[in-house]
């Protein structure tokens, strides 16, 4: 027991030693040691859709050789968008890494890696790369716990910038260890990228100590510590090119934040109930730090900031069950406060400095958030069944500076209600509503006018029928939304609106032969946008729109390969109103050939291949072509 607490204690002390630098990369994810061995899978998607060419790949490939390992890792991401002025941008990133285990407690590898961000637009940060070599060891002094210090050397370029220099760090893991009463978890990481004159630093750890008195009564401690710095250039201002002869200044971007958490579970509570309530405390600190600044300061953006945000929350849930009624009521009570704060340097004109001050002040916000969650059901019986939700929830906003005049409070209550009841074995119906209601209110008056109620209702019914040879699922819905501004009488441009809308929707099947089946799937909806008066309930329509799609396709099954082809189907018209007499405004038109291979293999294959060609007509007279497809596929080995 006391080698287990001397190995824990040194994973926290490796991580607390030199921490007055941080790194801003991906901190939870260790680079060097895998707790549980990824899965072998190649993924891979492309989308063609009007004008936008999206393509999308990654590999994870993991291989022993007794003693020897072997891992590869690799992701790309390109986007092509075909415009008046095309634009390309490319993403890659690229892992290798090998070990070899000398014992049962020691290996030792070589890891390697490179990423691209390549962009064709001019942006300040349009071309970037860095590439890593890395030798690492494997550390087991326990089963449930490794280490892995590593060194190794950096090549980072950005925005034509090349800079060089040493890599090193450790990372380590805590996985299950029985300490007394307790089972600790935890993870820690710190790495160093010296690439002078830029610096890049993580420092990451978590720890988790469950504490379970017996199966149904649980007591879970977490707490988190995370410091980032990332080093980036951006071109430097014209007098700082000239005093000091560089092309690019240097910004340090330094995030910190710590957490704790308490969380307290018990089942069976009382025979009938559970019960989990939860606790936590966080803090962050986001730091921005300018390397060169001018001589002469004559601007108020010369001036770095700083960013202070304590959050507290706590939450609690009772939960009871039963084969007549199930039922869970959740409380949530948060409260987040915010400061900006300009910070000075030697030298600086205090006339630009305290103007700065003020404008950043103008940004501390505090906000409180209460909310409170009821979810339940009623089994009448076997082929009766009764959901119901209600979230209510309240937010208040608060800025202390006096030129910020976003203090408001917001309301949001949503009930959701739906009844279903299975008529036969073969069929159910449903039928359901659902009611929002917002309320914004603005407490100063400049910005009162944006004061606004919105209201929501919806019905909706329809059913599933699920047969031999036919399945058919339909929904009918109507929905109504109005939106009334509380001083609309005062500012003519806040007019209150309302949105009314019917929706059919329609998935079927029809199974023709063993391996032929005729699907459908279609939608129509009719819109209705209008000027609206809450206190005389009445509605000027302003415009409607109306829209209709629908793809029947044919479907053969040839050892679980699914071909399909069929048609496409696609109308949108919007009117005017003039009066009460609608007229046509536009009238969009695209229908063409559609074709669909999908497979599908249990954790081995998914494969779907999807395109059609359309035939697009525009108010009667544009005509145009098009291609779209889309390809996706997921093979696990």
């Amino acid at each position: 027991m006391e080698k287990r607490i001397i190995y824990f204690s040194i994973a926290i002390f490796f991580l607390l030693i030199n921490n007055s630098s941080f790194s801003q990369s991906s901190t939870d994810s260790l680079e060097f040691i895998y707790l549980v061995k990824p899965q072998n899978i190649l993924s891979t998607s492309f989308d063609k859709l009007l004008n936008t060419y999206s393509l999308n790949s990654g590999l994870i490939f993991n291989k022993s050789f007794g003693d020897f390992s072997f891992n590869i890792n690799e992701n790309f991401n390109s986007k092509f968008v075909k415009t008046g002025q095309n634009n390309i941008r490319d993403e890659q990133k690229i892992s290798l890494s090998t070990s070899y285990k000398l014992s049962k407690i020691i290996g030792i590898g070589i890891s390697a890696e490179n990423r691209i961000l390549s962009d064709d637009r001019t942006i300040e940060i349009n071309q970037a790369s860095i590439s890593n070599v890395s030798l690492f060891t494997l550390y087991s002094p326990q089963p449930d716990m490794t280490f892995s210090p590593f060194i190794g050397y950096s090549n980072n370029r950005q925005i034509g910038e090349n800079d060089y220099g040493l890599i090193y760090g450790l990372e380590g893991t805590v996985n299950n260890l029985d300490i007394s009463d307790f089972n600790l978890t935890s993870q820690l990481k710190f790495r160093n990228e010296d690439i002078s004159p830029r610096k890049n630093l993580i420092r990451y750890l978590s720890l988790i100590a469950d504490n379970s008195f017996d199966k149904d009564v649980a007591n879970i401690f977490s707490a988190r510590f995370i410091q980032n710095r990332k080093d980036f250039y951006f071109t430097a201002e014209p007098q700082i090119t000239e005093d000091l002869d560089i092309v690019n200044n240097i910004q340090s971007r330094t995030e910190t934040g710590y957490s704790v958490e308490d969380r307290l579970r018990f089942g069976n509570f009382i025979d009938i109930f559970t019960f989990d309530a939860l606790g936590k405390v966080a803090w962050r600190e986001i730091d921005r730090d300018t390397r060169y600044r001018p001589v002469n300061i004559n601007s108020t953006s010369v001036f770095d900031t700083k960013i202070n945000e304590l959050r507290v929350e706590f939450e609690a849930l009772i939960s009871y069950y039963s084969d007549f009624f199930y039922g869970s009521l959740r409380g949530i009570f948060s409260e987040r406060d915010e400061k900006n704060i300009t910070k000075n340097f030697e030298g600086s004109n205090p006339f630009f400095f305290e103007e700065r001050k003020r404008q950043e002040s103008q940004k501390n916000n505090n906000s409180i958030r209460a909310s409170f969650t009821f979810l339940g059901g009623l089994n009448f019986s076997k082929t009766d069944k009764l959901v119901f939700s209600l979230l209510q929830n309240k937010l208040k906003y608060d800025t202390p500076g006096e030129e910020n005049f976003d203090d408001r409070d917001e309301i949001l209550s949503i009930f959701r209600l739906r009844y279903s009841k299975l008529l036969t074995p073969f069929f159910e119906a449903f039928i359901g509503t659902e009611g929002t209601y917002s309320h914004i209110v603005y407490l100063f008056s400049e910005k009162s006018s944006n004061n606004n109620i919105n209201r929501v209702l919806k019905f909706a019914s329809g059913g599933n029928y699920f047969g031999k040879n036919v399945s058919s699922s339909n929904t009918f819905e109507v929905s109504a939304n109005y939106t009334v501004y509380d001083f609309e009488d005062l500012n003519p441009n806040y007019k209150s609106f309302s949105f009314r809308q019917f929706t059919a929707i329609d998935s079927s099947t029809i199974r023709i032969l063993r391996n032929l089946s005729f699907n459908v799937y279609g939608y129509l909806k009719f819109s209705e946008q209008g000027d609206f008066k809450w206190t005389s309930f009445s509605e000027r329509p302003t415009r409607f729109l109306e829209e209709i799609y629908g793809e029947p396709k044919f479907t053969v099954n040839i050892n679980r390969i699914n071909f399909s082809f069929g048609l496409r189907y696609f109308s949108l018209k919007t009117f005017n109103y003039d009066k009460r007499e609608k007229i046509i405004d536009s009238d969009y038109l695209s229908k063409g050939p559609l074709m669909e291979i999908f497979i599908l293999l249990k954790d081995i294959l998914y494969l779907r291949i999807y395109g059609w060609y359309e035939f697009i007509t525009i108010n009667s007279a544009i005509k145009q072509k098009q291609t779209n497809f889309i390809m996706q596929m997921n093979w696990s080995f």
